[in-house]
C-alpha cells in the first residue's frame, strides 16, 4: 500500500519555535534574523522523511478570515499575536520546502486543517495509507482505518499513532464523534464556546447515550437538572460549536495526487537554502549523504601520490593530515602540496626519507599556505619535520573575518561559496567506524584542501583589507599562531611524584567526607547521584526544597548554598562535590595527560572565542582553580625544566582599557598617579577624602568597577554586594555622575552595534551581536552587555597577544634559552635558566608594558619561584 505523509505547516512551526524560543535560546543567522522554527521543523522533517512515503503535503493556513470567523465572529479571537521572530519564519519554512522539493498549500478562506481533510479524504478512498501529523485534537475525526494521526509528546521524539482503535480505548466513541465531542465541551484553543460547565466526561456520557449533538437537541427534554437546563439554554450552541470544529473535506483545492510525489532534494538548492540561514549542522548532514560528484571547479589537477616530491619552485599550499583532534598525540598520516601547476601527496613513511620534501618544508624563500597552521607546524615537529615561512592561515583568516564559523573547513570554504572540500568525517567515518582511507582517498582529500586555501587566499586577503582588519590578522594573529606552536610543542613540567602524593591525600579527604556524610543522614547512598541526594535531603531529612519535577528534587550549588546553615550535612556536601571534581579532573586527569617527557602539552584555541581571547584544552590549564586551597595544590605541581617558573600578569589591564577607550581624564590620571584605583573610585562615588575609604566602601567600589565592565545591572550588583537593588542603582548612579565619559562610551556603543550589528575592538577585531536587535527583551539586554563588554575584553585579549609578540622578539634579540610556556588570560608564565632570570624579569615587564600604546601606563607584576603555586 502507497503511503501519504500530510503535516499540520502551522502546528510544526509554532510547536518548533516555542521548544527553544520559551527558553530564550533563539537561534539567528549572521544577519540577525531567527531560524529556530525552520531549524525544528527541518529536522522534524528529515526524521519522518525516514519512513519514505510515496506522497508529501505540508498545509498552512491562509492569511485574513476564514469561513468559520462568519459562522462565529469572536473565532479564534482569544489567540495571541503571533510574535514577529515567528512570523518572518513563516515565508523561510516555505523557501525551505521548496528548496526540499516538498509541495506545500493554502487556500484563502480555509484553514490547514479543511486541505489536510481534503486530501486525506481522496487518498484513503484511492487506497493510500495517511499519516497526519499534528497534535490538534479536531484531527482526530479524520482518522480511520486507512488514516493515522501522528501526536508528538514535548520531550520525546517517539510520536503516539491514534487509530480507530486506539481513539476508541481512550474515548469510548467513534472517531466521527470528535466533532460532537467538540461541539460540546468546546475547544479553548480555537475559541470555539460548546456547553458552560460540560467538561469531557460528561460530553462523553452524553454522545454515548444520544451518539450526536443533534440528537441530543432532539432528545433534551429528557435531561434533568441544572445541566438539562444549561443544555437546553445553549444546545444550539453546541450545534454551531460542532460545525466550527467539522473539518471540510471537500474545499475547492486544485491538487492532484500526480503533484504530491516524494522525490529526493535537489542538493544544490537546499545546501543554498542552509547557507543562506547559517543551518550548518543540516548542512553537514547533507553533504555526508550527497552521492553524487562534488562541484567541479577551474584548473583541476588530478593529484599524484609521490614517494619522493619532485622540485618545487612556486608558492604552494601545504596541508598536514592528523587523524586524531589531539595533534600532540596522533598519527600523522601525510602531507598534500598544492600549487597552479602541481599537486602531490606523500604519506608521512616517505616524507620522513625524503629528502626533497624536507627541503621544502625547511625553504625559506617559498611561501607556504595552510589552514590552522598552528596545528601543522606542531604535528610536524613531533614527527622531526619543521615547516618554514607558513604565510597565510585560511582558519585564521576567516576566524577574524567571521568568528562565529564553525572550526571545520569544509564549512569555512562555504563562507567563500567554494564546495569542493569534504568534511573530514566523509573521508574518515565517525565513531566506532571511523578508520584510516586508502592513499588514494587521503591525497584526494588533502589535496582538495590544499587546492581551495591556494585559490581562497586572494579572496580572503582583498577581505581583510576591505573590512580594515588585515593588520590584525598579519601583526597580531600570524606571529601569535607561531609562538603559540612553540610553547605547546615546549610544555610546561609537571611533578607526577607529587600528583601522586595528592591522589593519595585527596583520596583520603573524599572518603572521610563520605563517612561523614553517611553519618549525618544515618545511612549509605551515593552522594555523586543528585536523584538519591535530594531524596535523601528532601525526604528523609525534610529540608526545605523547590518544586520537585519529573527528574526529582534540584541540587545545584545554588539550591544547596541556600541551605548551608539549616543542616551541618550541607556544608560537607559542597565540600565533597569540590573535593571529587578537583580529583578526577585535575589529580586524575593532569596525570594521563603527562607525556613521555614529563610534561603537559595543552592545545591553545586560537580561533574560538567570539572576543578573540584563547582558550586551552586537553587539558584546560586556563581554568585550575585558585579561589580554594585544596585548588592552588594544584599548582604545586607545575614545576620549571630548566631552574625557575617567571611569571608576568598585568594588573587591571580591562579597567585601563576602559579609562582608555572612554577617553576619562580622572580615571586615566588616577591610572597614571599610581593610585589604588578601587579606593580612589569609592572616594568619588561614597563622596568621601581618600584616606577615609574603609574596607566595605572599597569592596563595593571594586565590585562596580568590575561590574561596569561587564554591564551588570543593578539587580546583579545589590547580589554581589548584599545591598538593596535600589542603593546599588544609586551607586552606579554616583559611578557615571563622577565619570560621565564612561556612561557615555557604554551607550556610543550600544547605539553603533544597533546600527552596525558588531563593535570593534582598539584593533578592529569585530564581534558581531544580533541580539541587540532582537524583539525579545532578554536576548536585547544581552546584547546590550556584549556590546559594552566586548570591545573591552577583545581589546585586553588583543594586547596580551602583542605582548607575547613582544617578549617572544626581545628573547630572540638577546639569544635567551628560557621558553614562553604558558598564557593564562592576563599572565605569561615562563620556564627559566637560572643565570637568565633577571634578564627575563626585565625584558618580559619591558615587553609587556610597551606591548601597546594607551593614554594609560600598562602596568605588570611578576615573581619567579620553584613552582607555579610560589609564583603567587
Amino acid at each position: 500500500m502507497k503511503k501519504m505523509i500530510l503535516i499540520d505547516g502551522n502546528f510544526w512551526l509554532f510547536s518548533c519555535y516555542y521548544a527553544t524560543a520559551a527558553m530564550g535560546n533563539l537561534m539567528v543567522n549572521k544577519d540577525g534574523v531567527p531560524t529556530n522554527g525552520v531549524y525544528g521543523f527541518a529536522q522534524r522533517l528529515g526524521s519522518v522523511l525516514k519512513e519514505n512515503p510515496d506522497y508529501v503535503v505540508v498545509a498552512f493556513d491562509a492569511k485574513g478570515k476564514t469561513f468559520r470567523s462568519d459562522m462565529l465572529e469572536q473565532y479564534k479571537e482569544n489567540r495571541k499575536e503571533t510574535p514577529q521572530e515567528l512570523t518572518c519564519q513563516f515565508p523561510m519554512v516555505k523557501e525551505f520546502l521548496d528548496a526540499y522539493q516538498i509541495q506545500h498549500l493554502e487556500l484563502t478562506g480555509y484553514e490547514g486543517d479543511d486541505i489536510i481533510g481534503t486530501i486525506a479524504n481522496k487518498a484513503s478512498k484511492e487506497g493510500i495509507e495517511v499519516h497526519i501529523y499534528t497534535n490538534d485534537k479536531d484531527m482526530m475525526q479524520l482518522v480511520n482505518e486507512s488514516v493515522h494521526q501522528y501526536k508528538k509528546p514535548q520531550k520525546s521524539d517517539n510520536y503516539n499513532i491514534i487509530t480507530p482503535t486506539s481513539f476508541y480505548e481512550e474515548y469510548g466513541i467513534s472517531c466521527d464523534q470528535m466533532r460532537d465531542l467538540l461541539g460540546l465541551m468546546g475547544d479553548t484553543a480555537d475559541n470555539i464556546p460548546g456547553i458552560t460547565g460540560v467538561g469531557p466526561k460528561t460530553a462523553i456520557k452524553l454522545i454515548k447515550e444520544y451518539e450526536t449533538v443533534e440528537n441530543l437537541k432532539e432528545h433534551s427534554d429528557e435531561l434533568k437538572g441544572k445541566i438539562g437546563q444549561t443544555i437546553r439554554e445553549q444546545i444550539d450552541m453546541a450545534i454551531l460549536s460542532k460545525e466550527l470544529a467539522t473539518i471540510d473535506i471537500n474545499v475547492p483545492l486544485e491538487y492532484d495526487l500526480e503533484s504530491s510525489i516524494y522525490q529526493p532534494y535537489d542538493y544544490e538548492k537546499l545546501a543554498a537554502f542552509y547557507r543562506r540561514y547559517d543551518m550548518q549542522s543540516l548542512l553537514k548532514r547533507i553533504s555526508l549523504q550527497k552521492t553524487q560528484t562534488p562541484i567541479k571547479t577551474s584548473n583541476d589537477i588530478k593529484p599524484i601520490i609521490v614517494q619522493s616530491l619532485p622540485p618545487i619552485n612556486k608558492d604552494s599550499a601545504l596541508t598536514t593530515c592528523t587523524y586524531e583532534e589531539n595533534y600532540h598525540k596522533s598519527l600523522l598520516l601525510g602531507f598534500g602540496i598544492y600549487n597552479e601547476d602541481q599537486a602531490y601527496y606523500i604519506s608521512i613513511e616517505n616524507a620522513l626519507k625524503d629528502a626533497s620534501f624536507l627541503a621544502f618544508c625547511k625553504n625559506k624563500d617559498i611561501k607556504k599556505y595552510g589552514y590552522d597552521i598552528k596545528r601543522s607546524i606542531t604535528s610536524s615537529l613531533w614527527h622531526t619535520i619543521e615547516i618554514e615561512n607558513y604565510t597565510f592561515d585560511l582558519q585564521l583568516a576567516s576566524y577574524i573575518l567571521s568568528p562565529g564559523l564553525k572550526d571545520e573547513m569544509r564549512s569555512v570554504c562555504e563562507y567563500y561559496q567554494y564546495y569542493d572540500v569534504a568534511y573530514d568525517e566523509e573521508v574518515f567515518g565517525k565513531g566506532a567506524k571511523k578508520c584510516i582511507p586508502s592513499d588514494e582517498i587521503l591525497a584526494n582529500h588533502m589535496v582538495k584542501k590544499a587546492k581551495a586555501i591556494y585559490l581562497l587566499r586572494q579572496l580572503a586577503v582583498d577581505k581583510l583589507k576591505a573590512e580594515q582588519q588585515y593588520d590584525l590578522y598579519q601583526e597580531i594573529e600570524m606571529p601569535v599562531s607561531r609562538i603559540l606552536a612553540q610553547m605547546e610543542y615546549t610544555g610546561a613540567k609537571v611533578d607526577l611524584d607529587f600528583l601522586k602524593q595528592l591522589e593519595q591525600s585527596y583520596g583520603n579527604k573524599i572518603k572521610e567526607l563520605e563517612k561523614d556524610i553517611h553519618s549525618l543522614v544515618g545511612k549509605e547512598f551515593n552522594i555523586a547521584s543528585p536523584k538519591q541526594l535530594g531524596e535523601v535531603l528532601f525526604v528523609d531529612l525534610g529540608l526545605p526544597s523547590s518544586k520537585k519535577t519529573k527528574t526529582g528534587f534540584s541540587t545545584s550549588v545554588e539550591v544547596l548554598n541556600n541551605l548551608v546553615d539549616i543542616h551541618p550535612v550541607i556544608k560537607k556536601i559542597l565540600d565533597y562535590r569540590s573535593i571529587t571534581k578537583l580529583y578526577s579532573t585535575y589529580i586524575i586527569g593532569l596525570q594521563e595527560q603527562v607525556f613521555a617527557d614529563g610534561k603537559i602539552h595543552t592545545m591553545y584555541n586560537q580561533a574560538l572565542t567570539l572576543t578573540g581571547r584563547l582558550s586551552s584544552t586537553d587539558p584546560n590549564l586556563q581554568n585550575i582553580p585558585v579561589k580554594t586551597p585544596e585548588g592552588k595544590d594544584i599548582r604545586k605541581a607545575f614545576i620549571p625544566s630548566n631552574d625557575y617558573l617567571v611569571s608576568y600578569d598585568y594588573s587591571q589591564i580591562e579597567l585601563r582599557i576602559l579609562a582608555h577607550m572612554a577617553e576619562c581624564p580622572s580615571l586615566i590620571q588616577a591610572f597614571n598617579d599610581d593610585q589604588d584605583i578601587h579606593a580612589y573610585t569609592a572616594s568619588q562615588i561614597f563622596h568621601v577624602a581618600l584616606d577615609k575609604v574603609d574596607d566595605t566602601m572599597r569592596r563595593h567600589a571594586k565590585a562596580i568597577n568590575f561590574g561596569i565592565v561587564y554591564g551588570m545591572s543593578d539587580f546583579g550588583l545589590s547580589k554581589q554586594i548584599d545591598s538593596s537593588v535600589n542603593e546599588a542603582k544609586r551607586f552606579i548612579e554616583n559611578y557615571f555622575t563622577k565619570y560621565p565619559e564612561i556612561e557615555s562610551y557604554m551607550k556610543t556603543n550600544i547605539q553603533k552595534c544597533k546600527e552596525l550589528g558588531y563593535v570593534e575592538t582598539m584593533f578592529l577585531r569585530r564581534r558581531y551581536i544580533p541580539e541587540i536587535n532582537e524583539k525579545n527583551f532578554m536576548r536585547q539586554e544581552l546584547g546590550k552587555r556584549l556590546a559594552m563588554n566586548s570591545p573591552i575584553q577583545g581589546t585586553g585579549a588583543d594586547i596580551m597577544k602583542l605582548a607575547m609578540i613582544k617578549v617572544d622578539q626581545l628573547f630572540k634579540e638577546n639569544n635567551l634559552q628560557s621558553k614562553m610556556i604558558l598564557q593564562v588570560h592576563d599572565e605569561l608564565i615562563f620556564d627559566v635558566k637560572s643565570e637568565e632570570v633577571e634578564k627575563v624579569m626585565e625584558l618580559v615587564q619591558l615587553g609587556m608594558e610597551q606591548a601597546a600604546s594607551l593614554n594609560v601606563d600598562l602596568k605588570v607584576e611578576g615573581n619567579y619561584a620553584k613552582s607555579w603555586y610560589d609564583l603567587k
